[in-house]
C-alpha cells in the first residue's frame, strides 16, 4: 500500500511478457537523474529474470471429464472397501 501525497514511480515493461507484465519501482526522493533511475530499475528487473528459473511446462489444469472420472473412481473404491468390510466382518 502506497501512502503519502505523491510518489515517484518507475514502471518497467519487458519485451518478452512470459514471466511478468510489468515491474513497478517506488523511487525515494533523491535528486538522481531520471536516466540513472531507469537504468537501475532495468538492471534489477534483468537480474531477477536471469536469477529466476523459468518453468518449462505450465501448470496443468484438469478437465471436467478427468475430475469426474477421478471422483467416480474414488467413490467406487470406497463402496468396494465398505462392501468387503461388511461381508467379511
Amino acid at each position: 500500500m502506497v501512502k503519502g501525497v505523491s510518489r515517484r514511480v518507475v514502471v518497467v515493461e519487458p519485451d518478452n511478457h512470459a514471466l511478468f507484465e510489468q515491474a513497478i519501482f517506488l523511487v525515494r526522493d533523491y535528486t538522481v537523474p531520471q536516466r540513472e533511475v531507469l537504468r537501475e530499475a532495468c538492471r534489477i528487473a534483468d537480474r531477477y529474470l536471469t536469477a529466476t528459473p523459468t518453468r518449462r511446462y505450465a501448470r496443468r489444469r484438469f478437465t471436467v471429464a478427468q475430475l469426474a472420472l477421478a471422483f467416480a473412481s474414488g467413490a467406487f473404491l470406497c463402496c468396494l472397501i465398505w462392501l468387503l468390510a461388511v461381508f467379511i466382518l
